[in-house]
């Protein structure tokens, strides 16, 4: 287990200082197309050498959409941008990060103040924008991140600019499986716990399956954004529970987080 860790962090360092070459020096020369395809050259990679196959189940559907995924873990970004040339919103703590940090910033990820109607105000403005341009952006409607094993109640607040923008909804479910089937744990990141408690356990497992099950795009048109935020969650909670082994609390279809209507 030792030697492993060691050798998959060794390729990590390097293929962290890649990125940070990457973006430093080529990223200000190319268009936004060159910079998304070598992104996702470089988060199928980053998964790699992590020891983690991709597999992706369900109709993918390419084109504007707002993405709506539950939260497991730092893993997701990468393994949504492996597949998905977008825009993500991300926690504001993230941008402290050390590499990650800097790595997400340079990607143009949108950092959000959790809880603050006003930031969620203007950071809809900004997924306006992009969602406007014809370009997809990947929200964690959840709020926080979870060990994998449900889907918490989903905030409607972000689903606003694919109202105001007529932009469908593509509901994503994110798991986590080692070769047995079983949910791992330890690629799960609560926001208490340290990033190197969670990356030290994906370094030292023997193999991990990342799964994005994807569904049908839900059309904006006609809906209020408590509507798309419940249909949107009640999707996801459907896939996450596809195929799972072990006992489950039962959830839903329609969830929606009550009370506060912010991110």
């Amino acid at each position: 287990m030792g030697l492993r860790r060691a050798l998959r962090l060794s390729r990590l360092a390097v293929h962290l200082a890649l990125g940070m070459l990457l973006v430093e020096l080529l990223y200000p020369f190319l268009r936004r197309e060159t910079q998304t395809a070598i992104r996702a050259r470089w988060c199928r990679l980053m998964l790699t050498l992590l020891g983690i196959r991709l597999r992706v189940s369900g109709p993918v559907t390419f084109g504007c959409h707002l993405i709506a995924a539950n939260h497991v873990s730092w893993l997701d970004v990468f393994a949504i941008g492996a597949i998905f040339p977008s825009w993500f919103v991300s926690k504001s703590e993230i941008r402290a990060w050390p590499v990650f940090g800097l790595l997400a910033a340079a990607n143009g990820t949108l950092f959000l103040r959790r809880r603050s109607p006003r930031a969620a105000y203007r950071m809809n403005a900004e997924i306006r924008a992009r969602l406007g341009a014809r370009q997809s952006v990947v929200i964690f409607p959840e709020g926080t991140t979870t060990d994998g094993s449900r889907v918490l109640p989903f905030y409607p607040a972000l689903f606003q600019p694919a109202v105001d923008c007529g932009r469908p909804i593509l509901p994503v479910a994110v798991r986590y499986r080692d070769a047995a089937g079983n949910r791992v744990a330890g690629a799960a990141y609560i926001d208490e716990e340290p990033l190197w408690t969670s990356l030290r356990a994906v370094l030292d497992a023997p193999g991990i399956e990342a799964h994005l099950v994807l569904d049908d795009a839900l059309p904006a048109a006609g809906r209020t954004r408590r509507e798309l935020a419940a249909r949107a969650c009640g999707a996801v909670a459907r896939l996450n529970r596809q195929g799972l082994s072990g006992a489950l609390d039962e959830q839903r279809d329609e969830c929606v987080a009550p009370v506060l209507d912010s991110a």
